[in-house]
């Protein structure tokens, strides 16, 4: 048995990774009434599926995470390559499924399969793009097995048998760029719809289904941003720091924004002058009338 090496930046890295699984954990708790409110008793279609996979799957990418934190000492003979590549697959697919839901809003505002599926074609070129850059050598550091150079500057080499270290290469910063690309282009989508489109939507509902989804847009690129600079400026070992908070985000944003969506639907039919008459059943856009239960199905 062989004890791990540990610098301030894999403990940080470390304590950062646990602190974000507690982050989903507590979120989770405080919004758990909301969800059985909003979501439990709709029946299972394919947008509650990827909400479902978005709301629950990073507890199990984020628990491996948590888990490869803890740990630190190494077995003869032990490899933990496999480990770290279902973990990296979960943390994609959590993702993936919570900007699958982004998708869905955006086509709810807009209703053209054209659009949709351009946008899951972009979808698809993003993830191969951001795979193919990452598996490649373009930024020093590019994995957890190059030379670093401690504060006396020597380069060494790491000891990380059975890649079992808590330490991840530079090459991370692709798939944060890929991401930012891909929000930014449904961010300015988003804001073309919005602006254009139904320029004079003044409903409160409609107001917070757009703000919101701006929102949570801006909040990714923010984040994205940060784990770009995060990735690049620190030295090698403190790039493990961005692997949870990035899947947190996007679980939490994604889950939030439809509660919201659903509080501001129910407060609109408590209100005394919407008592029963069209404008429970419809929600009036500039360009014509959107079914509610199909805007509310497509924005889950």
């Amino acid at each position: 048995m062989t004890a791990l090496y540990v610098d301030a930046g894999i403990q940080a890295s470390k304590y950062c990774n646990a602190g974000t699984f507690a982050v989903l954990v507590f979120d989770y708790c405080i919004t758990l009434e909301a969800e059985s409110q909003w979501v439990w008793h709709r029946k299972w279609t394919f947008v509650r599926s990827i909400f479902t996979i978005s709301r629950y799957l990073p507890f199990f990418g984020i628990g491996m995470t948590f888990a490869a934190a803890l740990r630190t000492q190494y077995y003869p003979g032990e490899s933990c390559v496999e480990y770290g590549k279902a973990s990296n697959v979960l943390h994609i697919l959590s993702i993936v499924a919570a900007e699958g839901l982004l998708i869905t809003r955006i086509y709810a505002s807009w209703n053209s399969k054209r659009l949709l599926t351009s946008l899951l074609v972009f979808s698809v070129v993003c993830v191969v793009t951001s795979y193919i850059l990452s598996d490649t050598k373009l930024v020093p550091n590019s994995t957890n097995t190059t030379p670093i150079y401690l504060p006396n500057m020597i380069g060494v080499n790491i000891p990380d048998p059975g890649n079992c270290l808590f330490m991840s290469g530079r090459n991370n910063v692709f798939n944060y760029a890929v991401l930012s690309l891909f929000e930014l282009v449904l961010f300015c989508l988003m804001l073309f719809i919005r602006f254009r489109r139904y320029k004079n939507t003044v409903e409160p509902l409609q107001k917070r289904f757009f703000n919101d989804t701006l929102k949570y847009m801006i909040y990714i690129l923010v984040m994205s941003s940060f784990s770009i600079f995060l990735t690049m400026v620190p030295p090698v070992t403190w790039v493990s720091i961005t692997d949870s908070p990035q899947i947190v985000i996007h679980s939490v944003l994604a889950s939030r924004i439809l509660f919201s969506l659903r509080t501001s639907e129910s407060e609109r039919r408590l209100e005394p002058h919407q008592a029963s008459g069209e404008l429970l059943s419809e929600i009036q856009f500039a360009g014509g009338q959107l079914s509610t239960l199909r805007f509310e199905a497509l924005s889950v």
